[in-house]
Parts: C-alpha cells; structure tokens; sequence
C-alpha cells in the first residue's frame, strides 16, 4: 500500500473549513464524522435546552452551547494538524482530493445547513431591534433571542401581552415586533391613554422611573404606565401632546391586534390594520446583548427578560 506523509498546513486549513474535514485528510475518518456531528448537534441541543429552562436562563445556556460548539471546532482543528503530523501513513482508496470536495459539500448541503436552518426555523432566532417603538421594553440596538416554537400545530399558543415578530401586512419582506394586546373576538377599545380589552381596563399605575437615565428624559413629554397581559405586566409610554387615539374595533377571526409600547413612535393595527396569526413567526424572550451608539456596550440589558 502506497504510504504519504500528510501535510499539517493542509489539515488544519480542511480543519478550519468544515467541521471534520482535516480528519478525513489527515485519516482518522470516524473521529472527523464523529466532530461533523458534534458541532451540527451542539446547537440543536443548546436550543432545546435552553428553551426548556427559565426564561432567565434562556441566553446563559445558548452562550454556553456556543462556546462548547467553538471549542469542539477548535479541538478537531488542533487534533486533525496533529494526527497530520504523524508518521507516514497508508493511503486509502478513498484520500483524493476529489472525495475530499464531496465530503466538504455533502456536510454543508446535508449536515450543516439543514441542522442551522431547522434551529432558526422552529427553535430560536436572534433579532436586532432598529427603532425605538418598543421602548422601553425594547430599546434601538438590543439583540433578542425569540421563540419560534408559538403559534404552530403542537407548539405554544399566543397570549395577550406577547412581544410578537410578525411579516409586515403591507411589506411581507420585512419583520415587525409589537405586543398582542388583542386575540380572535376580543373587543379593543382606546380612550385616550385609556386601553380596555373585553371591558377590562390594561392601564395601571404610572411609572416615574424606566431604569437608566437616557430613557427617564422620556418622562417630560411621556406618560409612562403599567399594562396587564394575561401572563405577565410591562411599561408604555404615550406622548403627552399626542391628538388623543379614540378606537373601538372586534379583532375578526385568526387576527391578533397589536400595538408598539411606545404609543406616540409606534406603526402598528392602528395604522395597518390588524395581523393575521399566521404570519406571527415568533415571541420575544429574552435581551442577549446591547449596545448604541450613544451609551456604547450596555450590560445592564444582558439578561433582561422581555416580558
């Protein structure tokens, strides 16, 4: 049997390219399927977990799946450009550059992507909030993790109160986030900064503090109140100069109504109308990182629940 000496330079760069792949050059095949899988399974996993945990919990445990995905990278990287620096080994009918190509492409089009995807897809999906009509539970440059398990056959029903993400009704390409205050048959009424759901008046207790100084300079031209979901209760704002809302509307059937925590900055059914369940892909959870332009890195959001 023909015997060649492999090269470590080239194991690490198929090491660096696909999962495994220096492995399947450097030959020991099964530990380089075996890497292959690893990495694809980890965020699966990771996702699972995660969103099996507390809500609080919910980015420590997908950081942590992250780092334990890049550090099994990193291990198969250094490990394929040492068995590469081994003695010379035996070819094997299958060690040719061509096999070499398929296996690169076959673990993107068949392992790689397809395992991705179905995270993104049916598990959890990271978004970056751009403006500021969810402030104050979300604020421009917060980068959230959502829940895309809701509102699909065997997976979990909307509530009033969610934070959903929604395909925009007049530009399906592009993804909005407002709070369901309305489901199918409920009557909406608003008076004002008065918001009545089924009779039941949302408004509670007025806010003199939003958490950080930037946003409490909202207060002089803002109401701030607390609002009640059927899970959990949160903070709007409504501008203080604002020609007063007045609405009374039955969400139709397989609608939802919804509105931005920020009254008086916020697109939302009072403009375009109501949005068909359908086309709410996901629920915000949770704050996995901050930052703008004018605060720069912002730790005090990690964390933080969107409720």
């Amino acid at each position: 049997m023909k015997t060649s000496r492999r090269l470590p330079v080239l194991a690490l760069a198929a090491g660096l390219l696909v999962p495994g792949l220096g492995h399947v050059y450097a030959g020991p095949l099964l530990r380089g399927l075996g890497v292959l899988l690893g990495v694809a399974l980890l965020p699966l996993v990771t996702c699972r977990l995660a969103l099996a945990v507390p809500v609080r919990l919910l980015s420590l445990v997908v950081c942590l799946g992250g780092l334990a995905a890049v550090g099994l990278y990193a291990w198969s990287v250094r490990d394929a450009w040492r068995c590469a620096r081994q003695a010379d080994q035996e070819m094997r009918p299958w060690q040719r550059p061509l096999v070499y190509l398929l296996a690169a492409l076959v673990a993107y089009l068949f392992v790689l992507v397809p395992f991705t995807a179905y995270v993104r897809d049916n598990l959890l999906e990271s978004f970056r909030a751009p403006t500021s009509s969810m402030v104050p539970t979300i604020v421009p440059g917060d980068l959230f993790l959502a829940d895309k398990r809701v509102n699909r056959p065997g997976g979990l029903p909307l509530a009033r109160g969610d934070v959903a993400l929604f395909l925009y009704p007049n530009n399906r390409t592009r993804i909005f986030v407002k709070r369901i205050v309305g489901l199918p048959g409920d009557t909406i009424e608003i008076d004002g900064t008065s918001l009545r759901v089924n009779g039941r008046e949302l408004r509670g207790v007025e806010v003199q503090d939003l958490g950080n100084p930037m946003r409490n300079q909202l207060l002089a031209d803002h109401w701030a109140y607390r609002e009640s979901g059927d899970r959990s209760t949160y903070t709007v704002l409504w501008k203080k100069d604002a020609v007063a809302d007045r609405l009374n509307f039955v969400v139709p059937n397989a609608q939802v109504f919804v509105l931005g925590d920020n009254r008086g900055a916020s697109v939302d059914s009072r403009q375009f109308g109501v949005v068909p369940m359908a086309d709410v892909k996901a629920v915000a959870r949770q704050v996995l990182l901050s930052y703008s332009a004018d605060e720069g890195f912002r730790g005090s959001r990690i964390g933080k629940v969107i409720e």
